[in-house]
């Protein structure tokens, strides 16, 4: 533990035991021991019958009576309740041991100081004209190197703090004034700067979210844009299917028409052909024969029945427009006023596309300005609060 550090030195450290004082008492002499420590060294003088005080060695015929000291319990108690120095504090340079956050720093003593060790400096008068300041980790920047005195002036002229002194050698005849002073003022202009940079900062939140609801509403417009054009372009393919479907439909109820007429016609001539083939036969034995009694029994029967055939009319229809070549010039035509039709309104549909903006091409340019300008704006804020501070 911290507390079990040795330190000699340290009056507020035990002789007997080395640590801080536990139930601090004092002797007549005026020592201070642990009241536990002071009774275990005079019990083992008590065979002796004389005691002695452990630091001067005076002697006591009588074992002496402890008192309780008040003040060194207050000052430990206190010490118990000072912040313990963590990592990057200042501690204090007095405080022995046990590592202590230091709250105030001298720049005439040049050491920093704990809660309780800085009460001299507001009790004393010997500490009246010292300069104190937080707690600093770097109290040699404070001083002057040269002089080794305290950077409490400040030199317009060089812009940098000085040290009484050199007000009399190299910054001579510059304007100086209190550093102090000159903070303060420097503490208003960095005010004015931070209440622009908190308004600009809430300018800018507004126009994040002005801009974050305009993204929101632009893409649930797309959305719908997206899934509205995809329901009229599904029903535009829709309608194209069923006219597809309709003439297709058409197409082969003209074919059908169309081939049944013709086969029912070609049955017809196929039946007229066997009958003409039947009767050919009938005259090609008469036409070979050489019994003249058989010709004639059977010419006169086979003639009329080839007159009458012969006076049978044939029918005969004319064959026109056997191809939909015609058909299919109208689809091509209307793809093609189709296609005409479609570019027409898809440039429209671009173009309206394209006039959906968040803003326009001029207040794009504008954002680009700004955002070079960026820098130059922050120059003219520091030299209008330098005008408004010095006037």
């Amino acid at each position: 533990m911290a507390e079990s550090l040795v330190d000699t030195e340290n009056p507020l450290n035990c002789p007997i035991c080395l640590n801080l004082l536990k139930d601090p008492v004092t002797t007549s002499c005026g020592h201070s021991f642990c009241m536990d420590c002071i009774k275990s060294c005079w019990d083992q003088e008590v065979h002796r019958g004389v005691y002695s005080c452990p630091t001067c060695r005076t002697t006591f015929n009588q074992r002496p009576a402890l008192s309780r000291s008040t003040v060194l319990a207050d000052i430990l108690e206190g010490m118990k309740r000072e912040d313990p120095a963590g990592p990057g504090d200042v501690t204090c340079d007095v405080c022995k041991g046990r590592k202590v956050k230091a709250i105030k720093s001298c720049l005439v003593c040049m050491a920093s100081y704990c809660q309780t060790h800085i009460q001299p400096h507001y009790v004393s008068e010997a500490f009246k004209k010292h300069k104190l300041v937080k707690a600093s980790p770097n109290l040699q920047h404070q001083i002057c190197p040269l002089h080794h005195k305290a950077l409490e002036i400040y030199c317009d002229y060089d812009q940098k703090c000085i040290c009484v002194a050199c007000m009399g050698n190299q910054h001579s005849g510059h304007k100086t004034v209190s550093a102090a002073a000159e903070m303060a003022k420097k503490q208003e202009l960095l005010k004015m700067i931070k209440k622009n940079l908190i308004q600009k900062n809430i300018d800018m939140d507004k126009e994040v979210l002005k801009f974050k609801e305009a993204v929101a509403s632009h893409k649930r417009s797309a959305q719908a844009a997206v899934e509205n054009s995809d329901r009229i372009f599904t029903e535009i393919i829709r309608s194209i299917q069923n006219i597809q479907a309709e003439v297709r439909e058409k197409i082969r109820a003209q074919e059908n028409k169309e081939v049944r007429d013709a086969e029912s016609h070609i049955q017809r001539l196929e039946k007229e052909i066997v009958k003409l083939q039947k009767e050919t036969c009938k005259v090609e034995p008469l036409l070979h024969t050489e019994d003249h009694v058989y010709f004639f029994q059977n010419y006169f029967f086979s003639s009329g029945m080839l007159q009458c055939i012969q006076n049978v009319t044939i029918p005969s229809k004319d064959v026109t427009n056997l191809t939909f070549e015609k058909l299919e010039q109208s689809l091509s035509e209307l793809k093609s006023q189709l296609d005409e039709v479609c570019e027409e309104h898809m440039d429209r549909i671009f173009n309206k596309v394209a006039d959906v903006q968040i803003f326009n091409e001029t207040e794009r340019s504008q954002c680009i300005y700004h955002s070079e300008m960026e820098v130059g704006m922050e120059v003219q804020i520091w030299d209008s609060c330098d005008d408004y501070i010095y006037g």
